[in-house]
């Protein structure tokens, strides 16, 4: 009897095609929902504006009041009791109001809620604002704990104007549809940590994609050319295979800076140390957000005027942009400094301030910084599509438009695909049929 042929040996190639598209296949509607979302939120204060839902415009002239002076005229027109003043900025341009971050009702009295450890050990302590957890007693950092709750939430943003102290309007942090999309994006309306992580997996899945895909493209010697264009006269199952390689090549390097950032916002911890052991550095999430002060018995605290004094004459040649306050005892305050042409969202000095002793902890600032600190402050500012201008922030907008051409073009060439060995098992089986033979 004569054998039949052999099966065809499954290669390296075979499996990561799998791989690819299973994986773009069933992530398929919310990765789509991950590139759109992501997509409007670049330009959400934009659109905003163009709809007369932004920040009101400052048309008062002359010299900005002190970072004090805002702080009380946002406390006079708080009637809400419980809330106390949790940071305080500047504005980055003159037209556009300052603004004070009031807390949540109580916030000041509450014991933290830590995921994945508990309650917080020391008594109750709160992080400052965007803050990781603080250490124990023992003055060692909390790994891998976060809050359940962030600082922000429920709290209240006062926009004034800089100039005359008027109280501009009153809003909760983030409403609206610009909320509905952020938290969408951010954390796929789970709370407590789950769903910023389960969007941190979406992101390591992009990644994923983005590898194989670059794999599966790599062109054979003399296709180069063809390999980044799309064919005039393409059609069908060609025209969506080159649409979804070219576009994919053009974007590839956007494409994943964007979703490593997005990795990184998810899992700060694990990447920050993936970063500290190819260029070694300080663990700036710990050194910044974790600084612990020692209140002195009979020691009044200094105001926040006093502490970005301190701050400039530590770093000359700066102007004042925000402050995050102490809201407990054992908190050291944050003064945030920019220099000069500063673009917004860049990284900014941080200066850690103890206000018992009226000295400075420590600086941040990026012109200082090693390499891998400066990757990592970088991080979230890549991600938003902020800090570069706006060629770099078209491109992020870019980055999420594309998600719904890949996710279109991959189904259409799964399905036509599918179809058509349909159609030749079909075929195979008519001649089959015809000739006498069974069908196998």
């Amino acid at each position: 009897m004569s054998k039949g042929p052999k099966p065809q040996r499954r290669t390296f190639r075979y499996w990561l095609q799998q791989l690819h598209l299973w994986v773009g296949l069933i992530l398929l509607l919310p990765l789509v929902m991950m590139g759109i979302t992501g997509a409007v939120l670049v330009y959400a204060h934009d659109i905003e504006h163009l709809l007369g839902q932004g920040e009101p415009e400052v048309k008062t002239a002359g010299a900005w009041q002190s970072a004090g002076k805002l702080i009380e005229a946002a406390k006079a027109a708080n009637a809400e009791p419980g809330r106390v003043p949790i940071a305080v900025r500047w504005p980055i341009e003159v037209g556009e109001p300052a603004a004070v971050r009031l807390s949540r009702p109580g916030m000041a009295g509450e014991r933290p809620q830590f995921r994945g450890g508990g309650q917080g050990s020391q008594g109750g302590q709160v992080a400052a604002p965007g803050a990781a957890p603080q250490p124990g007693p023992s003055g060692s950092p909390a790994q891998g704990r976060v809050p359940t709750q962030s600082p922000f939430a429920g709290s209240l943003q006062i926009l004034i104007d800089p100039v005359s102290l008027q109280v501009l309007q009153t809003q909760q942090a983030m409403t609206g549809w610009v909320r509905f999309f952020h938290d969408l994006h951010g954390h796929i309306f789970i709370p407590g940590g789950v769903g910023r992580e389960i969007v941190g997996w979406l992101g390591v899945a992009m990644l994923v994609l983005g590898c194989s895909g670059l794999y599966l493209w790599w062109p054979r010697a003399g296709q180069w050319k063809a390999a980044f264009m799309v064919r005039r006269k393409a059609k069908g199952l060609r025209l969506n295979r080159e649409l979804h390689g070219a576009v994919g090549i053009w974007s590839l390097v956007i494409f994943m800076l964007v979703n490593f950032t997005g990795v990184y916002l998810a899992f700060p911890q694990q990447i920050s140390a993936a970063v500290n052991t190819v260029w070694p550095g300080r663990d700036m999430r710990a050194a910044m957000f974790q600084a612990r002060v020692e209140p002195m018995r009979g020691a009044t605290p200094m105001e926040v005027d006093e502490a970005i004094e301190l701050a400039r004459s530590r770093v000359p040649g700066t102007r004042f942009l925000n402050a995050f306050l102490s809201v407990r005892p054992d908190q050291a305050m944050r003064v945030g400094l920019i220099r000069p042409g500063h673009e917004e969202g860049a990284p900014v000095i941080t200066v850690i301030i103890d206000p018992y002793r009226r000295t400075v902890v420590d600086v941040f600032d990026p012109q200082a910084m090693s390499t891998g600190e400066k990757i990592i402050a970088w991080q979230r500012a890549l991600h938003y599509g902020i800090g570069l201008g706006g060629v770099y922030k078209f491109l992020v907008f870019v980055s999420g438009v594309i998600i719904p051409v890949f996710a279109v073009t991959g189904f259409l060439m799964w399905w036509i695909k599918r179809r058509n060995r349909r159609a030749g098992e079909r075929a195979k089986q008519a001649i089959l049929q015809r000739a006498g033979q069974p069908a196998e």
